[in-house]
């Protein structure tokens, strides 16, 4: 017996992206941006951090340098995807 599963083609009750357009809408964002520049620092199904400029060096993390600008990529359960500035990063 399996638990938890919906009939096929049914959303299951409580499922965030049952049918995975939110996921699509933000991987084919995140894609983009990559293209432009930015590094990936986080990714879920429906969130992401994501950076631009900055260096990824050792160095430069633990000196405090070279952070970049952070930004949260979200996507609405209608599959819009908004990027907002992040909090830097703490260290």
């Amino acid at each position: 017996m399996v638990v938890g599963l919906a009939p096929k083609g049914q959303e299951m009750a409580g499922a965030i992206d049952p049918l995975g357009h939110r996921k699509n809408a933000l991987d084919a964002f995140l894609e983009q941006k990559v293209g432009e520049g930015f590094r990936i620092e986080t990714h879920t199904d429906t969130h992401a951090i994501i950076v631009v400029g900055g260096r990824k060096s050792l160095l430069n993390w633990f000196c405090g340098r070279g952070a970049g600008s952070r930004y949260v990529v979200s996507v609405d359960e209608h599959g819009v995807v908004t990027m907002v500035p992040a909090e830097p990063r703490r260290n």
